[in-house]
């Protein structure tokens, strides 16, 4: 049984007449006769009587009707449903993301893709980076904005921007009142280091070696905003993205003028898997409004 054959006895139904269905259905009468005869001959039962030129259903066909209806209903409502979503009308979207990116860059661009596409559902995960691509694989988010360099063949990367990496001090520290420094006058500082699977820790652990010294460390663990705020409270100093202290006043911060300490961040997705309408969307606006954007305008304050 084929769905061209319910929607050819439906009409048929409706019409009691096969000239009359053939007309709506814009194929012809013979076409159509021959049609329900093969449902008929599947079912092994007749589903009308033939009165003159008009048709009456049978038992059989009269139980069958509802049936038919049902199912064109629900296909009629699969297609508007998979035409909203084509529409971008409809849908939901997963984007994955460290802490800092989804705290303080997310939050104004996701509002204005929500403004654009008020009936997407969106979904935030926020991890360090290997948990990020973890949940890539395992299809538990769309997209994900991580730290480059990432080496995978299964995904696709887009770089966005590159953002600094900063010092930053409690505002008591002697360091507070400059707004530069050099890595090789840390030599003797207190350091609080990210947790061992966070690319921020290493990026702090390859400067200090640039510099000649071994970092002193007081205090590792936790996540970007926690080690700022310890570093607030005076326990030591730490070397973070741009975007964790951009509105956070608790802290000095300062640019570092003997190296040329960034992050490189990028957007990546599964190339072995159909991005949904949804994820293509968000996927063009992060990439469209990220790339254009200067860093000055996306850290500020």
């Amino acid at each position: 049984m084929e769905l061209r054959h319910l929607r050819y006895f439906e009409a048929v139904a409706r019409h009691s007449h096969v000239t009359r269905a053939a007309a709506e259905l814009h194929i012809a009468q013979p076409a159509l006769s021959k049609q329900i005869s093969q449902l008929e001959r599947e079912l092994g039962i007749t589903l009308f009587d033939r009165i003159g030129r008009s048709l009456r259903l049978t038992e059989a066909g009269e139980a069958l009707l509802p049936y038919a209806r049902a199912i064109l209903a629900q296909v009629e409502e699969a297609r508007a449903a998979m035409a909203e979503r084509v529409g971008l009308k409809a849908g939901r979207v997963a984007i994955g993301a460290p802490p800092t990116v989804g705290a303080h860059l997310l939050p104004p661009l996701l509002a204005a893709f929500h403004q654009r596409y008020p009936g997407i559902t969106l979904r935030l995960h926020e991890a360090g980076i290997q948990s990020l691509l973890d949940l890539l694989e395992a299809g538990l988010t769309d997209l994900a904005v991580v730290a480059l360099p990432v080496s995978d063949e299964l995904l696709t990367v887009t770089p966005l921007l590159n953002e600094p990496l900063v010092l930053i001090v409690s505002p008591s520290h002697p360091l507070a009142g400059r707004s530069e420094v050099a890595m090789t006058e840390l030599r003797n500082e207190r350091w609080i280091l990210s947790p061992a699977s966070y690319e921020l820790r290493e990026a702090t652990l390859k400067a200090c070696r640039e510099a000649g010294f071994t970092p002193q460390t007081v205090m590792e663990g936790g996540e970007t905003e926690t080690l700022v705020r310890f570093v607030a409270a005076g326990l030591g100093i730490a070397l973070v993205p741009a975007l964790a202290v951009a509105s956070f006043h608790g802290v000095a911060s300062l640019t570092i003028r003997d190296q040329c300490l960034t992050r490189s961040l990028g957007l990546v997705w599964r190339s072995d898997r159909t991005a949904s309408p949804a994820a293509r969307a968000l996927r063009d606006f992060l990439v469209s409004e990220l790339q254009q954007r200067p860093i000055s305008e996306l850290i500020r304050p």
